[in-house]
């Protein structure tokens, strides 16, 4: 039997023939490649028991996966989430202004003919979390304008001029409230305010644009905030995109817990810290309101910044990437190949590195064996789908939780505060619940339109 050493691209190879010629024959074609390269003159493939993976080794017989497409799902522009973001924001904040500052006017001998205590309000203070909920919506709408109107020649340098002039409006109104504040009590407010920022410089460093943007483009092959996928048939190259990936995530991962605890952090917690402290209120309410839209605006951000079309991506990454399995008591007689970085080994192979065996579970394996980043991404991204399940389980929680409270409630306050995160959380149910099920649809199929199904 003679095996050629070449490479086969998706674009010459059948689903059919990925399923025949690598379910039913995948360790008898490495076992020929064995036998006939040790006969050969220039490929060799060595059984030594270590490799660093600088051997180059022989190329295998190495199908590569073919991708379900995926549709074209509406997404909502970067403009419609931050409003809906600043939106559920402000909300929220005065919500929890209503949980602190409501009146009894509904008493016969009340003198407050008004709802809310509005004379109790710090204004500066509310003007402030103002300012920090609506920095983010601000900036998009000058972005936009800016590619609208201004000549293509000088965007690039109408954004710059634009961002440093907004940071300097934002910082110049922060100063000012901040003063306002000081002199009414004392410097602590001011720490409890300038909290977030100094641990923003601790996450993002001084990378302004993470502050004024949820989404930025960190790798050069994103566009839009959208990374793109080549199908690479170069392991070394494969293993490149899969670290480019890897920062973006967890970039944007940074991004989501920053961006719900700061929104929890401003519109729950610091309403109620820099309260006056002979003003009496329910702790249990001010606490689970707080609590209720951290988990909210987390899910939200989450559906924001990780779309299904996004996850599509590092899904398709995946596979090329594959998975290693470390063998302990190996039966069959297989050969174990030293692996070599410049390889892609098919489904089935058992190769020996740094004195361990290991077996490749994926369609077609690029990873280094032993390697927990690897591991990690393609077990995440692999099935990523489980990712919106739990994300959808932990939203029909949440609404499930606040049905109960706010249908045990009997005081108007509590009974607002609740039905609006309740709306909140009802339109992004949807949106986790939409990206579900398109996507369990398209990939309940895929090992059949892979032709290997991965055990």
């Amino acid at each position: 039997m003679t095996v050629t050493n070449r490479r086969y691209h998706r674009a010459h190879l059948s689903s059919s023939v990925h399923f025949q010629q690598t379910t039913g024959t995948s360790s008898h074609t490495l076992a020929t490649v064995s036998s006939s390269s040790s006969s050969s003159n220039g490929n060799n493939v060595t059984n030594c028991p270590d490799s660093n993976g600088e051997d180059e080794g022989s190329a295998m017989f190495t199908p590569f996966p073919k991708h379900v497409p995926y549709p074209s799902v509406e997404q909502s522009s970067e403009l419609m989430n931050e409003l809906f973001i600043f939106c559920f924001t402000i909300l929220a904040s005065a919500t929890q202004f209503l949980h602190l500052y409501r009146s009894v006017w509904w008493l016969p001998n009340s003198y407050n003919r008004q709802a809310v205590n509005f004379y109790l309000i710090d204004w500066d203070l509310a003007i402030f979390i103002d300012i920090m909920a609506s920095r983010r919506l601000l900036y998009c709408c000058i972005l936009k304008f800016i590619d609208a109107n201004c000549p293509e020649a000088y965007v690039e340098v109408s954004k710059k001029a634009a961002k440093y002039s907004f940071l300097a409006f934002v910082a110049i109104s922060f100063v000012a409230c901040g003063t306002q504040i000081y002199q009414k009590a004392s410097y602590i407010h001011l720490f409890v305010l300038s909290y977030p920022l100094v641990l923003y410089l601790m996450i993002f460093g001084l990378n302004l644009e993470q502050f004024l943007r949820t989404i930025v483009d960190t790798e050069p092959n994103c566009i839009n905030g959208m990374p793109l996928h080549s199908c690479s048939s170069n392991p070394g190259s494969i293993r490149t995109e899969i670290d480019a990936l890897k920062t973006d995530f967890n970039s944007r991962c940074k991004q989501v817990i920053f961006t719900s605890l700061l929104n929890a952090y401003y519109a729950g917690f610091v309403p109620c810290v820099l309260a006056s402290k002979h003003l009496y209120y329910n702790n249990f309410w001010t606490t689970q309101h707080m609590a209720c839209v951290f988990v909210g605006g987390l899910t939200m951000c989450v559906t924001y910044c990780f779309p299904m079309r996004y996850c599509d991506v590092f899904h398709r990454a995946a596979l090329h990437l594959g998975q290693w399995h470390r063998v302990n008591n190996r039966s069959n007689s297989a050969p174990a190949y030293t692996w070599s970085k410049t390889n892609i080994y098919p489904h089935g192979t058992y190769v020996r590195h740094l004195g361990e065996v290991y077996r490749s579970v994926g369609y077609c394996t690029s990873a280094i064996p032993a390697n927990s980043s690897h591991y990690r991404f393609y077990a995440i991204f692999s099935n990523h789908v489980i990712i919106y399940m739990s994300l959808f389980l932990i939203q029909m929680m949440l609404i499930v939780l606040q049905l109960a409270i706010f249908a045990l409630t009997p005081e108007w306050q509590n009974v607002l505060s609740v039905g609006f995160l309740l709306l909140t959380n009802f339109f992004t149910l949807f949106r986790i619940a939409r990206d579900y099920f398109v996507a369990r649809r398209i990939y309940a199929s895929e090992s059949l339109f892979l032709g290997l199904k991965l055990q």
